[in-house]
């Protein structure tokens, strides 16, 4: 608590440099509102433990020097029961005072006030009434507002959730936004109605904070949980018209209760199935991550909601349980809660499996619920009149058996919940099911590798699956699906080390949950980056790693759950007891004819380096890669022989290495209609950036200058898609299938394809990122900032420049 003359303990070091990383409005919002919010607190707090008895009735004053009027209108949901009999009141009756204090000329708020600082009586204030010219003295009940103090820890679960999310890093508009909603709603559940001073202050506190809850709440909807939100006028005018719910507030406090109080409950009506209306809009609207984080907040609605709502009803059939409908509202925190994982961890529990199993328990528990209130008491009468069984003992033994079916009756109901409502979680649980058995069945490694390969590609549908076995000093890929080239991975290396020593996966990505921290080298890290690996699936023999599964984001755009990776690691069980089964021998020869059929071409790029004799070291360092596709090649080979296309590809791979070659870059791989070029590596390259675009406009024109013969008479003209990305990469040396290429490769190179793919979505044909753009110097001119864009695999969207298609 706070006090006179307290002294607040100094920020540590670690809150002070979180504070130094928020915007100064927001670091001034914070320094300045939740010391506020402290001290109203405390003030509730107080009052609580005071006892504080408020009088809600309604008086109106008819002249300026009358005394006040009652009309018979009262708070009615903070009153149990009508406080006018109990003190012979009724409406057109005249108040002349309160505890002793003249109310001549005094309106609702004075009133209160003065019923505030009355310290006699609990839950009764002595007040002298005027009716028909006798004055007659008599006592008013109070009400108490011991009803508020489950609202006190929800206002600190809201308070602790947003400074939590304000304070882990740099808020974004939508933590921002959930930052001034919840300090409204802080606020306006901290109820400290007090004598004189205090009560003004709390109606000024308790007024703003209504009238901005709801526009600010509509705000952060509007914005979760992707931080896009139409900015059109409109949107930002129309959640203000919830503004309206302080004017009602304040026009129930002047005096005009009638009014007031409908206004504030039809405000509070309307409002809320119109934050439910927007999150369904959002959500209709969200991809599949975005959706995983709506149901977290759906689960902590439903959490809170709930229990209040089955204690309301149980309060209708039985008034004993009047109790358990205050009790209810402890659940109110788990609404913020569930907000805080949304944002920071939303891929902690596989939200799916934890709604059907709340949705199945909750199902079974109201029905069990409505059973033992109606069915069981006339089947416990039944039995008593029958077999002579006390109707007490009959009523335990039939909730005691009604209790038991839960379990199995789950068992039955969950798995329907999931094949309406979760289709893809339905299907992919029973798809490994059925996969698991097929495995059993393999006749040797080659048949067990690619029915795993395959049969995670499509049930997953990841961009990249690559299959890894053990041979002599080194893993192999030995199932590739995706565009990237699978380099092979000492037995040495801290991947295998990594692996040797777990059996669950090993997750890459953060999107939703906290990463593996595990020691992976700089080599593996890009290895890993290039080939878009977010889970590393062990393959285990007792204590040796014979292989291992690397499998990258989903086309779908939905991340790796927990339920997921525990079906990964049931395959991964299954395969390494299936391997116990072959011949090592023939294993590893299998592996050899395997890695063969995976062979590429990668054309050299360091040829004058090796005839020099110059030594070709490998790390890290900073480089630009260029990206280069032909635009409808699939349809345009279709529709040509082979000499055709293979004389166009040729032309093609000529212009375009010529051009890379001319502006000091290197060409590292040549894959069919594609190819991946590097700007600053093996040598070192002064502007690299500029060389990089100034070769990647040179090469969309000299392309498009190519002139291809139709067999059918005609000339067609070549497109092509270019994206650039400067940055960190591992240069060197690597060990791709049977043979040493030179590459680049990691996060970088990643980024650069994912520009050239969106070429056609911009309609641009060159796609560079901020980096390339502000040391391209001239090179840039003409490139146009795209806000915001979405990258695949990318959490965040990122600021780019395109060169718009001619």
């Amino acid at each position: 608590t706070m006090g006179h003359g307290s002294v607040s303990p100094a920020p540590s070091p670690r809150e002070t440099a979180r504070l130094s990383r928020l915007a100064p409005l927001d670091k001034a919002l914070v320094l300045i509102l939740v010391p506020i919010w402290i001290v109203c607190f405390v003030l509730a707090l107080r009052t609580q433990v005071k006892g504080f008895g408020i009088g809600g009735v309604e008086l109106r004053v008819e002249a300026g020097e009358s005394y006040p009027v009652l009309t018979g209108e009262y708070f009615t949901y903070i009153y149990e029961t009508d406080p006018f009999p109990a003190a012979g009141l009724r409406a057109g009756d005249a108040l002349v005072s309160v505890a002793g204090r003249d109310l001549q000329g005094v309106g609702s708020i004075g009133f209160y006030a003065r019923v505030a600082q009355y310290e006699g009586e609990e839950f009764s204030v002595p007040v002298v009434f005027e009716r028909d010219g006798v004055r007659r003295p008599t006592s008013l009940p109070t009400a108490s507002l011991a009803f508020i103090r489950p609202m006190l820890l929800s206002s600190f679960a809201s308070i602790a959730a947003a400074l939590f999310l304000m304070l882990r890093g740099r808020p974004t508009p939508t933590v921002r936004a959930y930052f001034y909603s919840s300090m409204c709603l802080a606020f306006f559940r901290s109820q400290f109605p007090g004598g004189g001073l205090q009560l003004y202050v709390w109606l000024a506190v308790f007024w703003t904070s209504a009238t901005l809850y709801f526009p600010l709440a509509f705000r952060f909807v509007l914005r979760f949980p992707d931080d896009c939100v139409p900015e059109s006028r409109w949107h930002r005018i129309w959640p203000w018209s919830f503004a309206v719910l302080g004017l009602f507030l304040a026009v129930q406090f002047l005096g005009h209760f009638r009014i007031g109080m409908r206004g504030f409950f039809a405000t509070i009506a309307i409002a809320s199935p119109g934050l439910l209306a927007v999150a369904t809009w959002k959500y209709r609207r969200a991809d599949l991550v975005a959706r995983r984080q709506m149901k977290w907040v759906l689960l902590g609605i439903y959490a809170s909601a709930l229990p209040p709502l089955l204690a309301s009803i149980l309060t209708n059939f039985d008034s004993r349980f009047g109790w358990l409908f205050w009790v209810s509202f402890l659940a109110a925190p788990l609404l913020p809660l569930s907000i805080v994982i949304a944002v920071v961890r939303f891929n902690l529990f596989d939200i799916d499996r934890v709604l059907s199993v709340t949705a199945s328990y909750n199902i079974l528990a109201f029905v069990l619920g409505a059973g033992t209130l109606v069915a069981v008491p006339r089947l416990a009468g039944v039995a008593s009149a029958f077999a002579g069984v006390d109707p007490g003992t009959g009523q335990v033994v039939l909730s005691l058996a009604f209790a038991a079916l839960a379990i199995p009756a789950h068992r039955r109901l969950r798995p329907q919940i999931d094949r309406v409502f979760l289709k893809e979680r339905y299907a992919l649980d029973h798809g490994i099911a059925e996969l698991l058995p097929t495995l059993s069945s393999c006749s040797d490694m080659r048949e067990l590798t690619e029915r795993t390969g395959a049969g995670l590609q499509r049930l997953l549908r990841p961009e990249t699956c690559v299959v890894y076995a053990g041979m002599e000093q080194s893993y192999v890929p030995v199932f590739a699906e995706g565009r990237a080239v699978p380099p092979a991975f000492e037995a040495d290396s801290p991947l295998v080390g990594t692996l040797r020593g777990r059996r669950a996966p090993l997750t890459l990505s953060d999107a939703g949950r906290r990463p593996d921290q595990a020691p992976l080298g700089p080599f593996a890290r890009a290895a890993l980056e290039t080939l878009g690996a977010e889970v590393v699936v062990p393959v285990r023999q007792d204590e040796a790693l014979t292989a291992f599964l690397c499998l990258g984001p989903k086309r779908s755009g939905d991340v790796y759950t927990s339920t997921d990776l525990s079906l990964l690691t049931a395959v991964a069980e299954t395969v390494a007891r299936e391997l116990r089964r072959f011949d090592q021998e023939e294993t590893i020869r299998e592996a050899h004819e395997m890695q063969d059929s995976l062979r590429r071409y990668v054309p050299g790029a360091v040829a004058e380096q090796l005839a020099s004799g110059a030594e070709l070291s490998s790390g890290e360092r900073e480089v630009t890669v260029l990206f280069v596709d032909i635009r409808g090649y699939t349809s345009f080979s279709e529709t040509r022989g082979a000499e055709e296309i293979f004389s166009t590809v040729n032309r093609y791979t000529e212009t375009v290495s010529q051009i890379v070659q001319r502006h000091g870059g290197s060409v590292v791989e040549f894959n069919g209609d594609g190819m991946m070029a590097v700007f600053g590596a093996p040598r070192e390259l002064a502007h690299k950036e500029r060389a990089a675009v100034e070769a990647g406009r040179e090469i969309v024109e000299a392309v498009a200058a190519l002139t291809v013969e139709g067999s059918s008479g005609g000339d067609t003209r070549l497109a092509v898609g270019v994206g650039i990305a400067t940055g960190e990469a591992f240069v060197g040396n690597i060990q791709a299938v049977d043979r040493m290429i030179w590459s680049a490769i990691g996060n970088t190179t990643n980024l650069a394809a994912r520009l050239q793919s969106l070429t056609r979505e911009l309609d641009a044909s060159l796609v560079i990122d901020p980096a390339t753009w502000e040391r391209a110097q001239g090179a840039g001119a003409g490139f146009e900032m795209r806000s915001d864009v979405p990258i695949r695999g990318r959490r965040r969207a990122q600021n780019l420049y395109a060169l718009p298609s001619a």
